[in-house]
């Protein structure tokens, strides 16, 4: 990810290269380009401030960007690891916002797939959703909603991890499973590969939240283990809403400034 600036428009941007993956005959351009077209249409059709605005894809000498808005933050996993956990209002305020930025998104037929505690960024006043790499376009036959592809498995729904295909229920595991690593500093399960993780979803071996208090039933509700019990995106907004004190609620410390020599040479300013 690089820090440019965009001398026609004159503002700031930043530009995520998409690498090709080597295989044995060299680097896969056309997995690397299907990769970087699918992330681009699917945040490219949404407009939410939950969600990373996309501005364009460029092609140059073989190497391909995502150019998109600009955002000088921390990921949740980052303000985490520095504040050891977060309170149960500021968890709650920044489920609130995902789950607006999730419906929109489901509502325009667009499935995330990954999320996870480091595709949640945190602004002074906004939370917003990135790395649509894996996302799933409804309706795009060319596009397997089933395996587990390189999503993070501590964060997948345990239906993924038996291989049955990504449904919104699924996004709202991952979401569940990244507000426990919020307000209890640690995911809900110890699993740190596909395997150990489904074997422990599936005996429902969820650590007992400690810090959670109100946030407790809207968790155990997004984690259930049968997407059919799973409560929904809206059930889970009204319980959110219903804990004193969200509404009001600011997220996080001040970002870092990213220095502007950290770019590629000839990038796109």
């Amino acid at each position: 990810m690089w820090r440019a600036h965009d001398s026609l428009l004159r503002r700031d941007v930043a530009i995520k290269e998409i690498r090709p993956k080597f295989r044995e005959h060299g680097a896969d351009l056309r997995d690397a380009r299907r990769r970087a077209l699918r992330e681009a249409r699917s945040a490219g059709r949404l407009n939410h401030p939950a969600v990373i605005s996309v501005h364009d894809l460029l092609e140059e000498s073989q190497r391909l960007w995502i150019v998109m808005e600009l955002l000088e933050t921390h990921t949740l996993k980052e303000t985490v690891r520095r504040l050891g956990h977060l309170s149960v209002r500021r968890t709650a305020w920044i489920g609130l916002r995902l789950l607006g930025g999730l419906r929109h998104a489901h509502e325009a037929g667009v499935l995330h797939r990954d999320i996870n505690p480091g595709s949640v960024l945190l602004t002074g006043d906004r939370v917003v959703l990135t790395d649509f790499g894996l996302a799933a376009l409804n309706g795009n036959s060319s596009i397997s909603t089933t395996g587990p592809a390189a999503c993070t498995p501590g964060y997948m729904a345990p239906e993924r991890l038996r291989g049955l295909p990504a449904t919104p229920a699924a996004d709202l595991w991952s979401l569940g499973a990244s507000l426990y690593f919020a307000v209890e500093g640690r995911p809900p399960y110890s699993a740190t590969d596909e395997l150990a993780a489904l074997g422990m979803k599936t005996t429902r071996d969820l650590r007992p939240a400690l810090r959670a208090g109100p946030l407790h039933p809207v968790l155990e509700g997004l984690l259930q283990c049968d997407p059919a019990v799973r409560i929904s995106a809206r059930r889970a907004v009204r319980m959110l809403s219903a804990i004193p004190g969200v509404r009001g609620t600011a997220t996080t410390a001040p970002p870092p400034r990213l220095p502007m020599t950290q770019r590629p040479p000839n990038s796109f300013t």
